[in-house]
Protein backbone atom coordinates (compact mmCIF):
# COMPACT_ATOMS: atom_id res chain seq x y z
CA UNK A 1 0.00 0.00 0.00
CA UNK A 2 0.89 3.65 -0.21
CA UNK A 3 -0.69 6.60 1.26
CA UNK A 4 -3.39 8.25 -0.54
CA UNK A 5 -2.70 11.49 -2.16
CA UNK A 6 -2.19 13.91 0.19
CA UNK A 7 -3.30 11.79 3.34
CA UNK A 8 -0.93 10.10 5.15
CA UNK A 9 -2.12 6.53 4.91
CA UNK A 10 -4.06 4.15 3.06
CA UNK A 11 -7.94 4.56 2.87
CA UNK A 12 -9.97 2.05 4.18
CA UNK A 13 -12.95 2.36 1.85
CA UNK A 14 -16.63 1.40 2.85
CA UNK A 15 -18.75 1.27 -0.07
CA UNK A 16 -22.28 3.12 0.72
CA UNK A 17 -23.13 3.52 -2.68
CA UNK A 18 -26.63 4.87 -2.91
CA UNK A 19 -28.26 2.49 -0.67
CA UNK A 20 -26.98 5.56 2.09
CA UNK A 21 -29.58 7.97 0.72
CA UNK A 22 -32.24 5.39 -0.64
CA UNK A 23 -32.20 2.87 2.45
CA UNK A 24 -32.25 5.65 5.13
CA UNK A 25 -36.55 5.70 5.64
CA UNK A 26 -38.00 4.16 8.64
CA UNK A 27 -37.07 0.67 9.00
CA UNK A 28 -34.32 1.07 6.39
CA UNK A 29 -30.86 -0.24 6.98
CA UNK A 30 -29.56 3.73 7.40
CA UNK A 31 -32.39 5.05 9.09
CA UNK A 32 -30.22 5.80 12.09
CA UNK A 33 -27.21 7.71 10.35
CA UNK A 34 -25.58 8.61 13.02
CA UNK A 35 -25.01 5.25 14.61
CA UNK A 36 -24.34 3.92 10.93
CA UNK A 37 -21.25 6.12 10.59
CA UNK A 38 -20.38 5.71 14.16
CA UNK A 39 -20.43 2.13 13.34
CA UNK A 40 -18.12 2.55 10.13
CA UNK A 41 -15.45 4.40 12.64
CA UNK A 42 -15.81 1.57 14.85
CA UNK A 43 -14.55 -1.18 12.32
CA UNK A 44 -11.88 0.47 10.96
CA UNK A 45 -13.08 2.44 7.48
CA UNK A 46 -11.57 6.30 7.30
CA UNK A 47 -13.71 6.65 3.91
CA UNK A 48 -17.06 5.90 2.56
CA UNK A 49 -17.95 5.90 -1.04
CA UNK A 50 -21.16 7.34 -1.58
CA UNK A 51 -23.54 8.77 -4.55
CA UNK A 52 -24.26 11.91 -3.57
CA UNK A 53 -27.24 12.24 -6.33
CA UNK A 54 -26.02 15.68 -7.92
CA UNK A 55 -29.09 16.05 -10.17
CA UNK A 56 -30.90 15.48 -7.01
CA UNK A 57 -29.15 17.85 -4.66
CA UNK A 58 -29.69 21.15 -6.35
CA UNK A 59 -34.21 20.17 -5.85
CA UNK A 60 -35.69 20.75 -2.72
CA UNK A 61 -36.39 16.54 -2.43
CA UNK A 62 -36.85 13.84 -4.32
CA UNK A 63 -39.18 10.86 -3.78
CA UNK A 64 -37.78 7.37 -4.35
CA UNK A 65 -40.25 4.81 -5.27
CA UNK A 66 -40.28 1.88 -3.59
CA UNK A 67 -38.07 -1.06 -4.41
CA UNK A 68 -37.38 -4.78 -2.94
CA UNK A 69 -40.85 -5.11 -1.36
CA UNK A 70 -41.46 -8.84 -1.54
CA UNK A 71 -38.06 -9.69 -2.32
CA UNK A 72 -36.36 -13.27 -0.49
CA UNK A 73 -33.31 -11.34 -0.49
CA UNK A 74 -31.98 -7.50 0.48
CA UNK A 75 -30.27 -6.02 -2.60
CA UNK A 76 -28.66 -2.31 -2.86
CA UNK A 77 -31.08 0.66 -2.61
CA UNK A 78 -34.15 -1.30 -0.99
CA UNK A 79 -37.12 1.34 -0.58
CA UNK A 80 -39.32 -0.65 1.91
CA UNK A 81 -41.67 1.86 1.65
CA UNK A 82 -45.44 0.93 -0.45
CA UNK A 83 -45.79 4.75 -0.52
CA UNK A 84 -42.15 5.29 -1.65
CA UNK A 85 -39.40 7.73 0.19
CA UNK A 86 -39.43 11.30 0.19
CA UNK A 87 -36.43 12.91 1.12
CA UNK A 88 -34.32 15.90 1.27
CA UNK A 89 -31.22 15.20 -1.12
CA UNK A 90 -29.10 18.10 0.30
CA UNK A 91 -30.14 18.65 3.46
CA UNK A 92 -29.11 14.46 4.13
CA UNK A 93 -25.66 14.64 2.59
CA UNK A 94 -24.77 17.93 4.49
CA UNK A 95 -25.80 15.49 7.51
CA UNK A 96 -23.62 12.86 6.56
CA UNK A 97 -20.69 15.34 5.75
CA UNK A 98 -21.12 16.46 9.52
CA UNK A 99 -21.00 12.62 10.77
CA UNK A 100 -18.00 11.97 9.20
CA UNK A 101 -16.43 15.12 10.11
CA UNK A 102 -16.69 14.22 13.99
CA UNK A 103 -15.93 10.76 13.12
CA UNK A 104 -12.50 11.42 10.65
CA UNK A 105 -13.83 9.82 8.06
CA UNK A 106 -13.53 11.28 4.30
CA UNK A 107 -16.20 11.06 1.57
CA UNK A 108 -15.58 9.45 -2.05
CA UNK A 109 -18.30 11.53 -3.94
CA UNK A 110 -19.79 9.46 -6.86
CA UNK A 111 -22.84 8.96 -8.99
CA UNK A 112 -24.63 5.85 -10.01
CA UNK A 113 -27.90 7.62 -10.22
CA UNK A 114 -27.22 9.37 -13.57
CA UNK A 115 -29.59 7.72 -15.80
CA UNK A 116 -32.73 10.59 -14.82
CA UNK A 117 -30.39 13.05 -16.89
CA UNK A 118 -28.74 11.25 -19.42
CA UNK A 119 -32.11 9.23 -20.68
CA UNK A 120 -33.39 12.70 -20.68
CA UNK A 121 -31.09 13.75 -24.04
CA UNK A 122 -32.92 10.34 -25.87
CA UNK A 123 -35.75 8.95 -27.00
CA UNK A 124 -36.27 5.71 -24.81
CA UNK A 125 -34.54 2.75 -25.96
CA UNK A 126 -32.82 4.92 -28.47
CA UNK A 127 -28.99 4.68 -29.04
CA UNK A 128 -26.52 8.00 -28.29
CA UNK A 129 -24.89 8.76 -31.42
CA UNK A 130 -21.62 9.91 -31.67
CA UNK A 131 -22.40 13.18 -32.70
CA UNK A 132 -24.50 13.87 -29.67
CA UNK A 133 -21.97 12.17 -27.50
CA UNK A 134 -20.10 15.36 -26.87
CA UNK A 135 -23.56 17.52 -25.62
CA UNK A 136 -25.06 14.66 -23.28
CA UNK A 137 -21.22 14.39 -21.37
CA UNK A 138 -20.73 17.82 -21.02
CA UNK A 139 -24.29 18.19 -20.09
CA UNK A 140 -23.88 15.74 -17.11
CA UNK A 141 -20.10 17.55 -15.91
CA UNK A 142 -22.72 20.88 -15.93
CA UNK A 143 -25.16 18.92 -13.32
CA UNK A 144 -22.08 18.36 -11.59
CA UNK A 145 -20.99 21.99 -11.19
CA UNK A 146 -23.70 23.22 -10.36
CA UNK A 147 -24.35 20.73 -7.25
CA UNK A 148 -20.72 21.15 -6.63
CA UNK A 149 -20.66 25.01 -6.33
CA UNK A 150 -23.42 24.25 -3.33
CA UNK A 151 -21.36 21.27 -2.10
CA UNK A 152 -18.52 24.16 -1.13
CA UNK A 153 -20.80 26.54 0.54
CA UNK A 154 -22.26 23.81 2.78
CA UNK A 155 -18.94 22.58 3.54
CA UNK A 156 -19.29 19.26 2.16
CA UNK A 157 -16.28 19.55 -0.05
CA UNK A 158 -13.86 19.64 2.73
CA UNK A 159 -14.82 16.10 3.47
CA UNK A 160 -14.20 14.92 0.06
CA UNK A 161 -11.00 12.84 -1.06
CA UNK A 162 -12.09 12.39 -4.92
CA UNK A 163 -15.14 12.85 -7.45
CA UNK A 164 -16.03 10.71 -10.31
CA UNK A 165 -18.13 12.10 -12.88
CA UNK A 166 -19.96 8.43 -12.93
CA UNK A 167 -19.66 5.04 -11.49
CA UNK A 168 -18.56 2.48 -14.23
CA UNK A 169 -18.62 4.51 -17.36
CA UNK A 170 -17.96 1.71 -19.94
CA UNK A 171 -21.11 -0.16 -18.02
CA UNK A 172 -23.30 3.21 -17.33
CA UNK A 173 -22.89 5.41 -20.04
CA UNK A 174 -20.82 3.01 -22.74
CA UNK A 175 -24.25 0.45 -22.80
CA UNK A 176 -26.13 4.25 -24.81
CA UNK A 177 -23.23 4.50 -26.69
CA UNK A 178 -23.88 3.42 -30.61
CA UNK A 179 -19.74 3.82 -31.01
CA UNK A 180 -19.43 1.53 -28.53
CA UNK A 181 -22.34 -1.38 -29.48
CA UNK A 182 -21.23 -1.26 -32.66
CA UNK A 183 -17.74 -1.86 -31.65
CA UNK A 184 -18.28 -4.50 -28.77
CA UNK A 185 -21.95 -5.91 -28.86
CA UNK A 186 -20.95 -7.90 -26.19
CA UNK A 187 -22.82 -7.25 -22.79
CA UNK A 188 -19.95 -6.19 -20.15
CA UNK A 189 -20.62 -6.74 -16.11
CA UNK A 190 -18.78 -6.47 -12.54
CA UNK A 191 -17.54 -9.41 -13.32
CA UNK A 192 -15.44 -9.28 -16.18
CA UNK A 193 -11.51 -9.67 -15.25
CA UNK A 194 -9.78 -10.33 -18.20
CA UNK A 195 -8.41 -7.50 -19.84
CA UNK A 196 -9.22 -7.40 -23.61
CA UNK A 197 -6.64 -6.61 -25.73
CA UNK A 198 -8.61 -6.99 -29.28
CA UNK A 199 -11.02 -3.59 -29.01
CA UNK A 200 -8.44 -0.97 -28.53
CA UNK A 201 -10.19 1.49 -31.01
CA UNK A 202 -12.97 1.29 -27.16
CA UNK A 203 -9.93 3.29 -26.08
CA UNK A 204 -10.07 6.22 -28.22
CA UNK A 205 -13.88 6.39 -27.73
CA UNK A 206 -13.64 6.19 -24.02
CA UNK A 207 -10.69 8.93 -23.85
CA UNK A 208 -12.88 11.73 -25.67
CA UNK A 209 -15.98 10.54 -23.40
CA UNK A 210 -13.63 10.88 -20.09
CA UNK A 211 -12.50 14.08 -21.06
CA UNK A 212 -15.95 15.43 -21.61
CA UNK A 213 -17.12 13.71 -18.55
CA UNK A 214 -14.46 15.67 -16.52
CA UNK A 215 -12.92 18.65 -18.01
CA UNK A 216 -15.38 20.74 -15.93
CA UNK A 217 -15.69 18.87 -12.84
CA UNK A 218 -11.79 18.86 -13.24
CA UNK A 219 -11.89 23.15 -13.17
CA UNK A 220 -14.66 23.40 -10.42
CA UNK A 221 -12.62 21.04 -7.75
CA UNK A 222 -9.09 22.69 -8.85
CA UNK A 223 -9.22 25.29 -6.17
CA UNK A 224 -10.60 22.44 -2.96
CA UNK A 225 -7.23 20.60 -4.38
CA UNK A 226 -9.86 17.36 -4.85
CA UNK A 227 -8.36 15.01 -7.02
CA UNK A 228 -10.79 13.91 -10.05
CA UNK A 229 -11.31 10.34 -10.33
CA UNK A 230 -11.96 7.80 -13.44
CA UNK A 231 -14.63 4.97 -12.05
CA UNK A 232 -13.73 1.90 -14.33
CA UNK A 233 -15.77 -1.21 -14.88
CA UNK A 234 -12.55 -3.88 -14.51
CA UNK A 235 -10.07 -5.06 -16.55
CA UNK A 236 -9.52 -1.74 -18.50
CA UNK A 237 -6.31 -0.20 -20.10
CA UNK A 238 -6.74 2.93 -18.09
CA UNK A 239 -4.20 4.83 -19.06
CA UNK A 240 -5.20 4.92 -23.04
CA UNK A 241 -8.53 6.16 -21.74
CA UNK A 242 -7.86 8.93 -19.65
CA UNK A 243 -6.19 12.14 -20.17
CA UNK A 244 -4.10 14.22 -17.94
CA UNK A 245 -7.33 15.64 -16.27
CA UNK A 246 -7.56 12.89 -14.17
CA UNK A 247 -5.74 12.26 -10.76
CA UNK A 248 -6.25 8.67 -10.01
CA UNK A 249 -8.19 5.57 -10.94
CA UNK A 250 -10.63 3.36 -9.54
CA UNK A 251 -10.34 -0.03 -10.68
CA UNK A 252 -13.38 -3.14 -9.94
CA UNK A 253 -12.21 -6.29 -8.92
CA UNK A 254 -15.61 -8.98 -8.65
CA UNK A 255 -14.63 -12.35 -10.30
CA UNK A 256 -16.91 -15.13 -10.29
CA UNK A 257 -15.31 -18.28 -9.38
CA UNK A 258 -13.02 -20.29 -10.97
CA UNK A 259 -15.00 -23.14 -12.08
CA UNK A 260 -14.74 -26.19 -13.22
CA UNK A 261 -17.21 -28.89 -15.06
CA UNK A 262 -18.26 -30.82 -11.82
CA UNK A 263 -18.05 -27.06 -9.42
CA UNK A 264 -20.64 -25.58 -12.83
CA UNK A 265 -22.72 -29.15 -12.43
CA UNK A 266 -22.73 -28.78 -8.71
CA UNK A 267 -23.97 -24.86 -8.73
CA UNK A 268 -26.66 -25.56 -11.99
CA UNK A 269 -28.49 -27.91 -9.41
CA UNK A 270 -29.04 -24.50 -7.62
CA UNK A 271 -30.88 -22.94 -10.27
CA UNK A 272 -30.28 -22.96 -14.11
CA UNK A 273 -27.49 -20.37 -14.99
CA UNK A 274 -26.09 -20.36 -11.08
CA UNK A 275 -22.83 -20.88 -12.36
CA UNK A 276 -22.78 -17.55 -13.95
CA UNK A 277 -23.19 -13.93 -13.17
CA UNK A 278 -26.21 -13.07 -11.26
CA UNK A 279 -27.97 -10.56 -10.01
CA UNK A 280 -29.96 -10.68 -6.61
CA UNK A 281 -33.19 -10.55 -8.33
CA UNK A 282 -32.09 -13.69 -9.80
CA UNK A 283 -30.34 -15.16 -7.07
CA UNK A 284 -33.86 -14.84 -4.89
CA UNK A 285 -35.18 -17.77 -7.10
CA UNK A 286 -32.31 -19.88 -6.62
CA UNK A 287 -32.10 -23.15 -3.88
CA UNK A 288 -29.98 -21.48 -1.66
CA UNK A 289 -29.11 -24.35 0.49
CA UNK A 290 -27.64 -26.20 -2.93
CA UNK A 291 -25.98 -22.40 -4.38
CA UNK A 292 -24.62 -21.82 -0.71
CA UNK A 293 -23.06 -25.56 -0.47
CA UNK A 294 -21.75 -25.83 -4.56
CA UNK A 295 -20.45 -22.19 -3.99
CA UNK A 296 -18.25 -23.44 -0.94
CA UNK A 297 -17.18 -26.50 -2.11
CA UNK A 298 -15.86 -24.57 -5.62
CA UNK A 299 -14.08 -22.01 -3.69
CA UNK A 300 -12.53 -24.87 -1.54
CA UNK A 301 -11.33 -26.66 -4.37
CA UNK A 302 -10.62 -23.36 -6.59
CA UNK A 303 -8.84 -21.54 -3.99
CA UNK A 304 -5.31 -21.39 -5.05
CA UNK A 305 -6.42 -20.46 -8.66
CA UNK A 306 -8.90 -17.73 -6.83
CA UNK A 307 -5.58 -16.45 -4.79
CA UNK A 308 -3.92 -16.76 -8.28
CA UNK A 309 -5.99 -14.36 -9.80
CA UNK A 310 -6.15 -11.87 -7.43
CA UNK A 311 -2.45 -11.20 -7.82
CA UNK A 312 -2.44 -11.28 -11.28
CA UNK A 313 -5.64 -8.72 -11.59
CA UNK A 314 -3.24 -6.58 -8.97
CA UNK A 315 -0.15 -6.28 -11.30
CA UNK A 316 -2.43 -6.09 -14.34
CA UNK A 317 -4.21 -3.09 -12.72
CA UNK A 318 -1.43 -1.29 -12.01
CA UNK A 319 0.78 -1.96 -14.88
CA UNK A 320 -2.23 0.02 -16.83
CA UNK A 321 -2.11 3.21 -14.64
CA UNK A 322 0.57 5.05 -16.45
CA UNK A 323 -0.77 7.84 -18.64
CA UNK A 324 1.41 8.62 -22.21
CA UNK A 325 2.78 11.35 -20.45
CA UNK A 326 4.17 9.40 -17.90
CA UNK A 327 2.91 10.59 -15.08
CA UNK A 328 1.32 7.50 -13.02
CA UNK A 329 -1.94 7.42 -11.46
CA UNK A 330 -2.73 6.20 -8.03
CA UNK A 331 -5.71 3.28 -7.82
CA UNK A 332 -7.98 2.24 -5.32
CA UNK A 333 -10.45 -0.98 -5.19
CA UNK A 334 -13.63 0.20 -3.99
CA UNK A 335 -15.93 -2.68 -5.43
CA UNK A 336 -14.38 -5.94 -4.50
CA UNK A 337 -13.88 -8.99 -4.29
CA UNK A 338 -16.41 -11.49 -5.63
CA UNK A 339 -18.37 -12.15 -6.46
CA UNK A 340 -20.34 -9.30 -7.30
CA UNK A 341 -23.76 -10.39 -5.82
CA UNK A 342 -24.16 -12.97 -2.69
CA UNK A 343 -27.32 -13.76 -1.47
CA UNK A 344 -27.84 -12.65 2.01
CA UNK A 345 -30.28 -15.43 3.35
CA UNK A 346 -29.86 -17.55 6.98
CA UNK A 347 -29.60 -20.31 4.38
CA UNK A 348 -26.09 -19.27 2.67
CA UNK A 349 -22.84 -19.53 4.63
CA UNK A 350 -20.42 -16.49 4.51
CA UNK A 351 -17.23 -18.16 6.20
CA UNK A 352 -16.14 -19.02 2.89
CA UNK A 353 -16.92 -16.02 1.51
CA UNK A 354 -15.21 -14.03 3.87
CA UNK A 355 -12.17 -16.16 3.57
CA UNK A 356 -11.92 -15.32 0.13
CA UNK A 357 -12.46 -11.23 0.47
CA UNK A 358 -10.31 -10.79 3.51
CA UNK A 359 -7.17 -13.21 1.70
CA UNK A 360 -7.71 -11.24 -1.30
CA UNK A 361 -7.87 -7.83 0.75
CA UNK A 362 -4.08 -8.62 1.84
CA UNK A 363 -3.08 -9.38 -0.94
CA UNK A 364 -3.96 -6.23 -2.71
CA UNK A 365 -2.54 -4.70 -0.13
CA UNK A 366 0.97 -5.96 -0.76
CA UNK A 367 0.92 -3.94 -3.96
CA UNK A 368 1.04 -0.22 -4.39
CA UNK A 369 -2.71 0.51 -4.44
CA UNK A 370 -3.58 3.87 -2.37
CA UNK A 371 -7.09 2.40 -1.00
CA UNK A 372 -9.32 -0.58 -0.31
CA UNK A 373 -12.68 -1.73 0.13
CA UNK A 374 -12.95 -5.33 2.28
CA UNK A 375 -16.17 -6.60 0.34
CA UNK A 376 -19.12 -5.09 -1.99
CA UNK A 377 -21.01 -6.73 0.64
CA UNK A 378 -19.69 -5.43 4.22
CA UNK A 379 -22.53 -2.49 4.58
CA UNK A 380 -25.43 -1.88 6.83
CA UNK A 381 -27.67 -3.07 4.34
CA UNK A 382 -26.11 -6.63 4.83
CA UNK A 383 -25.71 -9.51 7.97
CA UNK A 384 -21.55 -9.18 7.23
CA UNK A 385 -21.77 -5.54 8.76
CA UNK A 386 -22.39 -7.31 12.09
CA UNK A 387 -19.04 -9.13 11.99
CA UNK A 388 -17.18 -6.24 13.50
CA UNK A 389 -14.14 -8.26 14.21
CA UNK A 390 -13.89 -9.40 10.79
CA UNK A 391 -13.70 -6.02 9.38
CA UNK A 392 -11.70 -4.48 12.42
CA UNK A 393 -8.79 -7.12 11.17
CA UNK A 394 -8.77 -6.24 7.75
CA UNK A 395 -8.93 -2.77 8.10
CA UNK A 396 -5.61 -2.80 10.14
CA UNK A 397 -3.84 -5.00 8.30
CA UNK A 398 -4.51 -2.38 5.37
CA UNK A 399 -4.14 0.30 7.51
CA UNK A 400 -0.32 -0.87 8.84
CA UNK A 401 1.14 -2.28 5.57
CA UNK A 402 1.90 0.51 4.41
CA UNK A 403 4.77 1.26 6.61
CA UNK A 404 5.43 -2.63 5.82
CA UNK A 405 5.89 -1.70 2.46
CA UNK A 406 7.72 1.46 2.81
CA UNK A 407 10.22 -0.61 4.56
CA UNK A 408 10.63 -3.38 2.06
CA UNK A 409 11.15 -0.31 -0.46
CA UNK A 410 13.90 0.61 1.00
CA UNK A 411 15.78 -2.29 1.28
Amino acid sequence: MIAFLKTQTPLRICMWDFSWLTCGHPGGAFADLPRRVAEAAERGYNALRVDVFPHFYVEKEHTFGAYGLNRRIRTWGDVLLPQGYTVDVRAKVLELADLCRRHNIWLGLDTWQSFTVLNATREKGRMISASEEEGVCRGWAQVWVEALRMMRGDGVLERAVWVAPLNEVPLFLGAMLASVKVSDPKTRHEGQTDFHEDLPELDSVFRRINQWLGEAVKEEIRRDGIPLSYSALGAENYAARLTDIYDMVDVHFMPDLVLDEDDRTALEKAAPGASGFSMHDALAHYDLAIYSAAWDRACCRQYSQMLSLAHSYARGALARTTLPSGRKLPAVLTEAYGPCNFPDHPEVNWEWYKQWNGDAARIFASYDFAGLTLSNHAEPIFSLWDDIQWQRTANLFIENSISHHSDHSKK
